[in-house]
């Protein structure tokens, strides 16, 4: 089993790492669990930052429009976790790997 009061190694941004981090969010409870995942969302922006330069500088714009909006939702997800509300940041990141804009 996980110890949520534990980060995990944040390596990329595919779905599979998307995926355990929104499932991590719906199961944190406690002021040091949200840190904590607020931390895990930090790399994961970073991350999807670089890329989008990457992407920015050779021009593809396929790749800039889904990793802004990945951006946006991980930001959302970052700023959600931060205000005691996981299973609506799970939710906005689940929504960065599909691309669904649903509210």
């Amino acid at each position: 089993m996980i110890d949520l009061s534990e980060m995990i190694a944040i390596d990329d941004f595919s779905n599979d790492t998307l995926i355990a981090l929104a499932d991590r969010l719906e199961q944190s409870t406690t002021f040091q669990e949200l840190l904590v995942r607020e931390a895990e969302l930090d790399e994961i922006y970073r991350r999807v930052e670089t890329a989008l330069i990457d992407a920015t500088s050779a021009n593809d714009a396929r790749a800039i429009e889904g990793l802004q909006q990945l951006f946006q939702r991980v930001w959302e997800a970052h700023d959600l976790a931060a205000e005691g509300e996981p299973l609506e940041a799970a939710r906005r990141l689940r929504q960065g790997m599909t691309g669904d804009t649903r509210p």
